[in-house]
């Protein structure tokens, strides 16, 4: 494939990918079900898909130069994959990710679907401040000028939302964000590790600890097809998303994976009837600013940097 045409299919995916994923609030505020079962399933079926998606991408990768699969390349990359991935330090990323599951319905369920979606939109930022603690790695002026926009539009929408039930959520929303650039970081740090099987193995494991604290299975027959819908959907979108990030240029990729916040937004407003707040327009519009300024910095100066180090697509969650 051209690299034009390949540019064009990963920046296709990208938005079709964002258009999933801001798909999630309003699905899951549709479905009649607890927070438990609706996570546990949309992570499972999200899980599966994607373990199939990573072996079969390991299979073509390991194609030899006649185009076959050499058998013993491909078993030993993913072995690699899934050593980095799952073991000692692996289960960390794995523990993160089913915890951000979780954590994302929860918050869906307690607050607007704008406020958790303009706060998740501040990861690659909180991210980047985090490398700069942990990893030491080198942060640039513009990204803590755009870092220091974003967190007063998530200011902004917390202090313009302080009902009961919106605190809740609006907090739970930040320790979701706060969780998901730790395991941006800690990606980073345990070289190797596949990060599309990480959130694949969180779901599954999801879906057990769901097994034995809540009653997945006890979710009624008319919500099922929903649940299902649901799983398909976030299955769709990390598949899309870990194809499409690898087409196009990281800062395009932190360009296109914004567009889930707006199109989450969108659809609750049409599916739910959930006008976003005066509070959460304008502090959304500050964070979405200082991304595409950012990236599109980078993008003018055709700067190839570390995601850690700008804004880019998030973990899919």
């Amino acid at each position: 494939m051209s690299r034009p045409r390949a540019r064009q299919l990963g920046a296709a995916m990208m938005i079709v990918s964002g258009f999933g994923f801001g798909a999630t609030g309003a699905i899951s505020r549709s479905i009649d079900a607890d927070v438990w079962q609706k996570a546990s399933w949309r992570a499972f079926i999200g899980g599966i898909a994607a373990l199939i998606y990573v072996w079969v991408r390991d299979r073509v990768g390991g194609r030899d130069s006649t185009g076959r699969v050499s058998g013993s390349q491909a078993r030993e990359q993913l072995r690699l994959r899934v050593r980095a991935t799952v073991g000692p330090q692996g289960l960390l990323l794995v523990g993160l990710a089913a915890f951000s599951m979780i954590l994302y319905i929860d918050a869906l369920q307690r607050t607007e679907v704008a406020n958790v979606s303009v706060i998740l939109a501040t990861v690659p930022f909180l991210a980047a401040g985090l490398a700069w603690l942990i990893l030491r790695e080198r942060l640039r002026r513009s990204t803590v000028v755009a870092a220091v926009i974003a967190l007063a539009g998530v200011t902004l929408t917390v202090a313009g939302n302080l009902g009961p039930g919106d605190l809740d959520g609006n907090l739970r929303a930040v320790v979701l964000a706060l969780t998901l650039a730790l395991l941006i970081v800690l990606i980073r740090r345990f070289e190797g590790a596949d990060s599309v099987l990480a959130l694949s193995t969180a779901g599954v494991l999801l879906f057990v600890v769901a097994l034995v604290v809540a009653d997945p299975l006890g979710v009624d027959a008319d919500e099922f097809p929903m649940l299902l819908f649901f799983g398909a959907v976030f299955a769709v979108g990390l598949v899309l998303w870990a194809e499409g990030v690898r087409l196009i240029p990281a800062a395009e990729a932190g360009l296109l994976g914004a567009s889930e916040t707006p199109f989450s937004i969108l659809l609750a407003w049409i599916v739910l009837a959930e006008a976003p707040p005066l509070a959460t327009v304008v502090g959304g519009l500050m964070v979405l600013g200082a991304i595409f300024g950012h990236a599109g910095a980078d993008l003018a100066h055709d700067r190839v940097s570390r995601p850690w180090l700008r804004p880019r697509t998030r973990p899919r969650i």
